[in-house]
């Protein structure tokens, strides 16, 4: 199974929710859905680094994760301190939806992210309809950045831009992304390598939230990717495997709350401590 494979399958499913629920429904919808709170703000925290707790049923690489439900987890990340919750809504090779997202949206008061492959305008308005309070754009992926990135402000939602090369951040940074997220993970064989947040890192500008996604399975990850300047952490693999994930997220809360204990001094986001 190949990226394009997942691309194509997307594709296909997109336009069957474009005629089972039309742009002009979404934007009704969209109306009656009460703004959430600011995804970017809750990221953004003076000497810690945050966790985004992913909902992941499963994933191309690992098949079947959990059978848990939205309802089961959501609750034990906000009691274990996670700062934003990410909700996977791709159904074929995650196993989830966009209902998932709504059911979320009732659940917690947490800033939202639509984890997804985003395609097209419809899934940006999609996502504010069912609750949302930012989605995934991947650079190299969405057709045209800044145009998504300004649909994404007329719709109060933060973009979180992932990037997987130097070039990917330039493009990002010149459209506007003021949220670049770094995936740790090699799309063309599922591989993960916490160095590329450390390769990239450097050329993303502190005034822009840097989060690091995928790979993160311990507290000594979170202390690693602390010192490669990250305000934020997602995590989903490894939280939803745990035979306990209020103790699993309270332990990577903890340590992205301790990033600045210790005799070497790291850099935080913005901030030199």
């Amino acid at each position: 199974m190949k990226f394009t494979d997942i691309i194509t399958e997307r594709q296909r499913v997109l336009e069957l929710r474009k005629k089972y629920q039309p742009l002009s429904d979404l934007k009704e919808n969209i109306k009656r859905v009460k703004l959430r709170t600011d995804f970017k703000k809750s990221l953004n925290k003076e000497y810690e680094v945050s966790i985004i707790c992913e909902y992941k049923p499963a994933s191309p690489s690992l098949g079947e994760i959990s059978q848990l439900t939205v309802g089961d987890v959501i609750p034990q990340f906000e009691e274990g301190g996670a700062s934003a919750v990410s909700v996977l809504t791709e159904e074929s090779f995650f196993k989830s939806n966009i209902d998932n997202l709504k059911l979320a949206c009732k659940i917690t008061r947490l800033p939202l992210l639509r984890k997804d492959f985003i395609l097209d305008p419809y899934q940006i308005y999609e996502a504010r309809a069912y609750g949302a309070s930012a989605v995934l754009l991947m650079a190299g992926v969405y057709p045209d950045l800044g145009e998504g990135i300004e649909l994404c402000n007329y719709l109060d939602l933060d973009a979180l831009v992932e990037c997987k090369t130097r070039e990917e951040i330039e493009i990002a940074i010149k459209a506007g992304a003021e949220i670049i997220g770094v995936n740790n993970r090699d799309f063309n064989d599922f591989s993960i390598d916490l160095g590329r947040t450390e390769k990239l890192a450097s050329f993303i500008p502190s005034n822009i939230t840097l989060v690091s996604e995928s790979g993160v399975k311990t507290p000594e990850d979170v202390k690693l990717l602390s010192q490669f300047g990250v305000n934020a952490i997602l995590v989903g693999s490894s939280i939803m495997t745990s035979s306990n994930i209020h103790k699993k997220v309270k332990q990577l809360v903890n340590a992205g709350n301790s990033v600045i204990s210790g005799d070497n001094p790291v850099t935080t986001g913005n901030f030199q401590v």
